[in-house]
């Protein structure tokens, strides 16, 4: 079993709740040395490495078969790599979905939102998103 630290659509109930199959305690966590940042003309967003710091959630070990339904939902873009988050002053290791160098050309500038996506962008993902149909 992986722990998983979320950064996106993924920190939000309405969309974990319809991938995963299993019931996973949470926190709050923080991760170094990444940046997150928009997808162009899209709702969610990347990571990719840089002298920044992300705010997320982590879910605590994820069951094998959940993370193979969560690989499929994040798709080629992505590579699963693990990282050390901070919980609480805490160092731990877990794994994040980041996004290939290859892909960068899908980035905004723009810092993504997670307030902005609670409130609007959530919608429309949950309407639009083909990911939920693996």
């Amino acid at each position: 079993m992986a722990h998983l630290f979320t950064y996106g659509s993924l920190m939000f109930e309405d969309v974990w709740n319809r991938l995963v199959r299993g019931h996973y305690l949470s926190q709050h966590a923080t991760l170094n040395g990444f940046a997150r940042r928009s997808v162009k003309e899209d709702e969610y967003p990347v990571i990719f490495q840089a002298n920044e710091q992300v705010e997320g959630v982590v879910y605590y070990d994820i069951s094998a078969e959940d993370m193979v339904i969560l690989d499929a939902f994040e798709g080629e873009y992505y590579a699963r790599q693990e990282v050390e988050l901070w919980v609480k002053n805490e160092p731990i290791r877990a794994c994040v979905y980041v996004l290939k160098e290859e892909h960068f050309d899908i980035i905004d500038p723009k810092p993504w939102s997670e307030a902005l996506f609670a409130t609007e962008g959530i919608k429309r993902f949950l309407a639009h998103y083909k990911g939920f149909s693996i």
